[in-house]
């Protein structure tokens, strides 16, 4: 009898230990990420069954992905100054979780509104579904023939794309 009990009580001390441990992964691990998306919060599911290697791979395709939108974007539309100069008619900057929108002032981003991101696809092509103020769902994708323009459709539905492809809308990474 006190051998089941000392088996009972090294089983019972070996899980908690290995328990202990995987939390203390996650823990690092969901740091990790919150590092990348400091803008809001984020919900990333890894298996406790993840090796090392699978969850530095998920790391840094986060932070691959993340990329691809990093940076200062501007519509292809353009409008005049009151110095007569031409501008894009707006400026914009994606967080994880909303699409700003905005002007510069004295090379300072300034917003003027901001929309919703509802998803975000990433892979071949990047991939966003918004919903502006006036609740207009819209899309974002990565052009077929360079990386650093996103076409705009008013529509969530791919089907739709050929004619809700409005391209003065459409966003072009700034140099």
């Amino acid at each position: 009898m006190r051998r089941v009990a000392l088996i009972l009580v090294l089983a019972v001390t070996t899980l908690t230990a290995v328990s202990c441990g995987k939390r203390e992964k996650e823990k690092e691990i969901a740091e990790e990420i919150e590092e990348i998306y400091k803008d809001g919060p984020t919900s990333v599911y890894i298996s406790p069954d993840a090796d090392q290697d699978t969850i530095d791979g998920l790391i840094s395709s986060i932070k691959d992905y993340n990329a691809q939108l990093d940076g200062r974007w501007q519509t292809a539309s353009m409008s005049y100054e009151a110095d007569g100069s031409m501008q894009p008619e707006f400026y914009v900057e994606f967080t994880d979780s909303e699409i700003k929108y905005g002007h510069l002032k004295d090379d300072e981003f300034v917003v003027d509104h901001a929309d919703k991101i509802e998803s975000m696809l990433f892979g071949e092509k990047c991939v966003i579904q918004a919903t502006s103020q006036n609740g207009v769902k819209y899309t974002y994708r990565t052009s077929e023939s360079d990386s650093n323009i996103l076409e705009y459709y008013e529509t969530w539905n791919e089907e739709e794309y050929p004619d809700a492809y409005r391209g003065g809308a459409s966003l072009s990474r700034c140099e």
